[in-house]
């Protein structure tokens, strides 16, 4: 399997293909493959891919995308930052009142030094779980899978393999 890694091309070739990727998305919407087929499927393809990328010498996820911050969450982060709730929340966070949520601040994310993030240990469990390709469901989450192709090279590359191996390309 032939991988592509750089962020700038996958940005583009996601482009390209965005109306492919979207009618993928339909055909497997429809459920001609059942769900646990799919999961087995993504779950496998995650795990060979994510050994051959290293997360760190991309970084592009923590450079374009925004990081919805929970309660528990908030309460490592402070932690381990050393700052009560309302200084993090002032200093790092902004609220979406639509959402009701927490997301960091700012695009690449603050706590990105020299493509490492300097809070791993305390990272936001939407960043422990980044690009969620191993959780169950992958069907239920196809919209978004469909926008991380452009961001990571991981989703990229599984989601070709996946087009692939389904006989959609």
């Amino acid at each position: 399997m032939n991988l592509e890694t750089d962020p700038k091309r996958i940005e583009k070739l996601a482009a390209q293909r965005e109306r492919e990727n979207m009618q993928f998305r339909a055909w497997l919407k429809h459920g001609r493959i059942g769900r646990a087929r799919i999961d087995d499927l993504v779950h496998d393809l995650n795990e060979q891919i994510s050994k051959q990328i290293d997360c760190c010498a991309c970084a592009n996820c923590c450079r374009t995308s925004y990081v919805e911050v929970r309660e528990k969450d908030i309460r490592r982060l402070a932690k381990a930052l050393g700052k009560t709730r309302a200084d993090l929340i002032r200093e790092h966070l902004d609220f979406n009142a639509e959402e009701k949520s927490y997301w960091l601040k700012g695009l690449p994310c603050a706590f990105l030094v020299d493509s490492k993030c300097s809070i791993y240990d305390a990272r936001p469990d939407d960043c422990r779980s980044f690009p969620h390709l191993h959780n169950k469901d992958f069907t239920g989450r196809l919209l978004t899978v469909v926008e991380n192709c452009s961001v990571c090279p991981i989703v990229f590359n599984v989601y070709e393999e996946l087009k692939s191996r389904l006989g959609r390309r």
